[in-house]
């Protein structure tokens, strides 16, 4: 068993704690700041979940919180601010991974400019995302350079954080950008990223990308990115569009897509040996807004890959009606089809605002597989959902879904969530 197929380590939950403490403790302190913005957000839900063939009750109680603190005086820095966002759930009936409680840190870190802006610090769990990085999460350091305006350099060093549910991502990881910035509207950046596992390569890969607007009065926009394994000196993924608007009626893209799913996986996995495949998608999508309560979006791609040659292509058009009720009603329609297998999906759905408190939506939808799944050639599913606006704050919602697959012959699910939000602005000018 490879160091990536363990079981996940609890170590990511204790340096988010450390992370947490040592953010809440740090010399900065949060009452003074100009600009305090928080949310927060209570989830109750229940339903009856089927597990080994034994009907459990769940009820979950879930509390999403997130604090922004900015402008808070530091000396020699600017535009400084303190973000922290984390969630927690407390089983009301079955437990949670066996726990009443269980909960995590999404992001939690300080960060500030100095020397007249020209270096950005970001200390704390924070995303890596340009570049190499794909979101990566991690707790670490991140430091930008910019010596002019139009370039810099970003470097980031720290130890990968494991979602929950998800297993070990590594021991420390490095990474570092190169970027330039013309006058007009683009950015083109080299990046490298590198994750270690028990002193083993997870991942190296080496990345070019970039985003350009050629011209300020013509609607076009360009994109790509390449992201080279220098383990397997292959392409891990590579892709180039170009998006023209006209206007906010219409909107047209067209695209090109290559990857290599063996090398989305950790290099030391015994996953990854399985498969060297690459999967070329080319295609394109269409947005046009017809009348202004009609919008058609359509889409099609040509798949390539070993197994042969598919197509996947998809169509949807909505339609808004003003009034009371006001409503929305829907029709979408796609076909995919790969060697040996594919489906017909055929979905309708409508969304009616009853009364001012009242919203009432359902969602319909079948598949006619091409070939047979366990003996059905035929998918049906439904929904039926009501939210009721009980106050400002207070949201209750009852949802009904019914089903029969190839998986399951009959299944019913009820679901039922109150949710109560606030947000609010504190500012405190401080002398």
């Amino acid at each position: 068993m490879s160091p990536r197929d363990r079981p996940r380590s609890r170590a990511p939950w204790r340096r988010a704690l450390l992370w947490g403490a040592a953010l809440s403790t740090a010399s900065v302190d949060v009452a003074q700041a100009e600009v305090v913005d928080a949310t927060a957000t209570t989830l109750i839900s229940g339903r009856q979940d089927v597990r080994d063939g034994v009907v459990h009750t769940a009820l979950p109680v879930y509390e999403l919180v997130s604090v922004r603190a900015t402008e808070i005086r530091l000396p020699g820095f600017d535009d400084t601010a303190l973000v922290l966002s984390g969630w927690g759930a407390l089983a009301m009936a079955n437990t949670l991974e066996d726990k009443r409680g269980i909960g995590d840190l999404d992001l939690a870190f300080a960060e500030g400019k100095l020397l007249h802006r020209r270096v950005a610090v970001r200390l704390g769990r924070q995303l890596l995302m340009a570049g190499a990085g794909r979101n990566w999460a991690f707790d670490g350091l991140a430091l930008t350079f910019k010596p002019v305006p139009w370039a810099g350099i970003t470097a980031q060093s720290g130890v990968p954080v494991t979602p929950r549910f998800a297993v070990d991502r590594g021991d420390f990881l490095v990474g570092a950008r190169a970027f330039v910035k013309p006058a007009f509207d683009g950015e083109a950046g080299l990046s490298f990223f590198q994750v270690l596992d028990h002193g083993l390569v997870s991942r190296r890969d080496l990345a070019l990308d970039a985003y350009l607007a050629p011209a300020p009065n013509v609607p076009l926009f360009l994109s790509g990115l390449g992201t080279l394994s220098l383990y397997e000196m292959r392409l891990a993924e590579g892709h180039l569009a170009a998006t023209y608007r006209w206007g906010s009626r219409w909107e047209a893209t067209a695209g090109y897509r290559r990857t290599a799913p063996d090398l989305f996986l950790a290099r030391n996995s015994i996953f990854a040996v399985f498969s060297q495949e690459t999967r070329d998608e080319v295609g394109g999508y269409l947005y046009a807004r017809l009348l202004p309560q009609l919008r058609l979006q359509g889409d099609y791609h040509l798949i390539l890959d070993a197994s042969g040659t598919g197509h996947d292509g998809s169509a949807k058009l909505t339609e808004t009606l003003k009034g009371s009720p006001s409503a929305t009603l829907g029709l979408e329609a796609r076909r995919l089809s790969l060697p040996g297998r594919g489906y017909f999906l055929v979905r309708g759905f409508a969304q009616s605002r009853v009364r001012p408190p009242l919203v009432v939506s359902v969602d319909a939808s079948t598949f006619f597989f091409d070939a047979s799944v366990n003996g059905q050639s035929q998918s049906f599913s439904g929904a039926v959902a009501l939210a009721w606006d009980i106050r400002p704050a207070w949201r209750g919602v009852v949802t009904g879904i019914g089903s029969i697959t190839p998986f399951a012959e009959r299944r019913f699910e009820g679901l039922l969530k109150v949710v109560y939000q606030f947000e609010t602005h504190i500012r405190k000018v401080t002398p």
